[in-house]
């Protein structure tokens, strides 16, 4: 009985033994697209994917590579603001953005303790040893070290072979901070070999699993440049650090916006442009109104994810692209820096700063809207001939024969005779509950004498009637349009 029980205990052993064995020899054999090693390139992928984010509380400590332990007590402007968590610190840019011609002074209360970017503690006394640690990171938007784009989904199963020992261990990783130790303390004699599948969320929430070391690597290069990682010395660019191009279309079409503040080169340029209001079209028109007259220009949506994007880009974000031939001060690739509650934008290119405030016209009901849907509709089906002009009591409609009018999408009219096009503007909009058409052709004969906020009278889906009338409410002119 005793020379069975030993020659099983012995067998059990070699089976153990030749299990390991196996175990350490495929972990030895595995390529890099399996394993994690001191030298392969994908370790430093990922200790750069899991450093620590020191970009969040810029406002504080203006660097992204060390990170404020909280809770901090600080001064703002002169209001004291306990800090508790992350939230807080949109307390502080509430208090920063109360007024734009101020000087934002921060005074924080030391001690405190500050985190770098290997997670090492370090205990700092006044602000001279805060800014001689933030003078070690990158400037403000400045390429630096750490991927913040992307993120590992925990728990991650790994196993550690120790070629010196051996020996084999299994590590079940929770966090950025554990798996950065790791690798770390990761030498020429160990080899990690990670559990795939594995799960990485990206900076828009959405997840990626992960099949082998080869899809990890490409997935985070790809990612480095992928996003805005925020560096900016605020806090969290005022909401538009994930805003996409498609939101901020649909919201800039979504009404007009009037000039809150215009800075160039320095100089507060706002009083010269307080009757400015903007209106940008679907079709990358836009236009404003000065002296009456419209202004047409374009605007131009872009992503920079490299830096190097549309207009030569300095940061990655979303641009905006405006100009006007002769309007200078608004004609930048400006940065969306800021987005305030979908009711104010806030675009910034070097020492030049345009925030726009949303101007929309309440007072229409959907009766009011539907009006002018209808009619927008029916002038931008087809083209037109003048059927009828009579101004003053007088018909002058034989000025306009073969002219054909042509209401387009973006607010351009064109009439066309032969080779010869006159272009004006045109708009509907609703004045006292009364649906009016606008046109302005400036100073082009013979269609000058249409620059008139008209009245509709009639619309029909072939003819559209308007009229324009005196003080006393007297016809002066009538305007009959009838489609070809």
């Amino acid at each position: 009985m005793k020379t069975i029980s030993k020659f099983l205990l012995l067998s059990l052993s070699i089976i153990v033994f030749i299990s390991c064995q196996s175990e350490i020899n495929s972990i030895e054999q595995s390529s890099e697209s399996e394993t994690l090693n001191a030298a392969a390139g994908v370790a430093s992928l990922v200790q750069r994917t899991v450093s620590q984010d020191g970009s969040k509380d810029n406002i504080i400590d203006k660097a992204s590579c060390i990170t404020v332990t909280l809770p901090v007590t600080v001064s703002a402007n002169g209001v004291e603001i306990t800090v508790e968590n992350e939230s807080d610190l949109e307390l502080i840019e509430q208090v920063f953005d109360e007024f734009d011609d101020d000087d934002d002074i921060l005074e924080i209360a030391f001690p405190i303790v500050i985190t770098l970017s290997d997670y090492t503690e370090i205990t700092v006394n006044n602000i001279e040893e805060l800014q001689n640690l933030a003078s070690e990171c990158k400037d403000e938007n400045e390429v630096d070290d750490d991927i913040e784009c992307i993120d590992f989904v925990y728990p991650i199963t790994l196993s550690k072979y120790d070629a010196n020992s051996q020996l084999i261990e299994t590590i079940v990783v929770n966090s950025d901070m554990q798996f950065y130790a790791l690798l770390n303390h990761l030498d020429d004699g160990n080899i990690i070999s990670i559990n795939f599948p594995i799960t990485m969320k990206l900076y828009d929430g959405t997840e990626e699993i992960i099949n082998n070391m080869d899809e990890m690597g490409n997935l985070m290069n790809d990612a480095e440049f992928m996003c805005d990682e925020d560096d900016d010395n605020d806090y969290d660019d005022d909401d538009c650090m994930y805003c996409t191009e498609n939101q901020i279309s649909e919201l800039l079409q979504t009404c007009s916006w009037d000039i809150h503040k215009i800075i160039i080169n320095d100089i507060d340029k706002t009083a010269q442009y307080t009757d400015f209001t903007f209106t940008f079209l679907e079709d990358g028109t836009v236009k404003t109104i000065i002296a009456e007259d419209y202004i047409y220009g374009t605007w131009e949506l872009s992503t920079s994810q490299d830096g190097m994007g549309m207009g030569n880009q300095s940061q990655a974000g979303k641009y905006i692209n405006i100009y006007f031939e002769n309007y200078p001060d608004f004609s930048f690739n400006w940065m969306v820096y800021g987005m305030n509650d979908d009711n104010e934008i806030d675009l910034r290119v070097n020492q030049n700063r345009l925030t726009l405030e949303k101007v929309c016209d309440n007072s229409d009901d959907n009766e009011e809207d539907d009006g002018k849907v209808e009619l927008i509709n029916i002038l931008n089906e087809g083209t037109w001939l003048v059927a009828n002009f009579k101004n003053d009591g007088e018909s002058e409609t034989a000025n306009y024969n073969d002219f054909v009018i042509d209401f387009k999408n973006n607010s351009l009219v064109t009439a066309t005779k032969g080779s010869n096009t006159i272009e004006g503007s045109w708009s509907v909009f609703y004045e006292n509950e009364k649906l009016k058409l606008e046109l302005n052709f400036g100073e082009s004969m013979p269609f000058n004498k249409f620059n008139e906020n008209w009245l509709t009278v009639d619309i029909k889906n072939t003819r559209v009637e308007v009229n324009n009338l005196d003080d006393s409410g007297n016809e002066e002119s009538n305007l009959v349009f009838e489609r070809i």
